[in-house]
């Protein structure tokens, strides 16, 4: 049976659909409405041999400014959240901001250190997004996936969470929904541990600039703002890019920065903390060729 697809627009500008603000155009960009519709652009892609790329919130991808010679699939509109006492099931496109809101009036902890945090859910899940001492390995029961034929469950200890990682990392399984297993609390206990969360995040990042968060990882247990700061790496520039003085851990998009800009000032900084320190960083933002 022939697959078609009607809501396909051609030659997205990226620079618009990520959070640094970077990128060429997507030659084919979709958001799917509803799972079955996202199940049926991959087998689309798969049929027609189109590369293609899920994308979230954009808030931890660069892409090319070439731009995606492919298929960029974004999630955002898969967006529904479901709540059984303490579980909650959300679709892949949930935004953490959103979810937070919703855990709030619903007196749900354990997503409090994802406040802030301008991602979906199941961006989240794929790097084990955490801060503060949670990740989400923490609180995730199982996750419903696509693995590119049939769809299947995973429950949490088959997921292969590891720092920023985890069996979707690596693999080419789609995630389609998320299931949280959260705890009881009282409604104004979670919203204050939200905004104190929110309000480190103020305190000691660059929210004021386009960024995509953190560069990258830690190594062996040190993080990387503290290896490149004691450098003084702080202000160091490539074009529009620029070593964040707030967080030397995080790249600024001063306005007119490009994505080669940045991928510069990332081998730039490499390069130095290696001569200097003999530390090879590894990259937790992901280029896009």
């Amino acid at each position: 049976m022939e697959i078609k697809l009607n809501n396909i627009k051609l030659n997205v500008p990226l620079c618009q659909k990520t959070t640094m603000r970077v990128g060429g155009d997507a030659h084919f960009f979709i958001e799917p409405k509803s799972v079955l519709e996202l199940i049926k652009t991959i087998k689309y892609c798969k049929k027609n041999k189109i590369k293609y790329y899920i994308l979230g919130n954009g808030s931890n991808v660069i892409f090319s400014d070439d731009g995606y010679d492919g298929m960029v699939i974004c999630t955002k509109k898969l967006n529904r959240i479901k709540i059984r006492k303490n579980i909650v099931i959300c679709q892949c496109g949930v935004n953490l901001f959103v979810l937070n809101k919703t855990l709030i009036k619903n007196a749900l902890s354990g997503m409090e250190f994802s406040y802030g945090i301008p991602g979906t859910i199941g961006g989240a899940v794929c790097m084990n997004a955490g801060a503060y001492g949670s990740e989400m390995k923490d609180v995730v029961q199982k996750v419903v996936f696509f693995d590119g034929k049939k769809i299947k469950t995973l429950k949490n200890k088959k997921l292969d969470f590891s720092y920023r990682n985890s069996i979707f990392k690596n693999s080419n399984y789609i995630i389609l929904k998320v299931y949280l297993k959260l705890t009881k609390n009282n409604e104004k206990t979670v919203q204050e541990k939200c905004m104190q969360n929110l309000k480190k995040r103020q305190i000691s990042q660059p929210l004021e600039f386009f960024n995509s968060g953190s560069i990258f990882k830690k190594s062996n247990g040190v993080g990387a703002g503290k290896i490149i700061d004691e450098l003084g790496l702080k202000g160091l520039k490539v074009g529009g890019a620029e070593v964040s003085s707030v967080h030397a851990n995080f790249i600024i998009n001063r306005g007119n920065a490009t994505s080669s800009d940045i991928k510069k000032l990332v081998e730039q900084i490499k390069d130095t903390v290696k001569q200097k320190s003999g530390i090879t960083l590894e990259e937790e933002v992901i280029f896009i060729p």
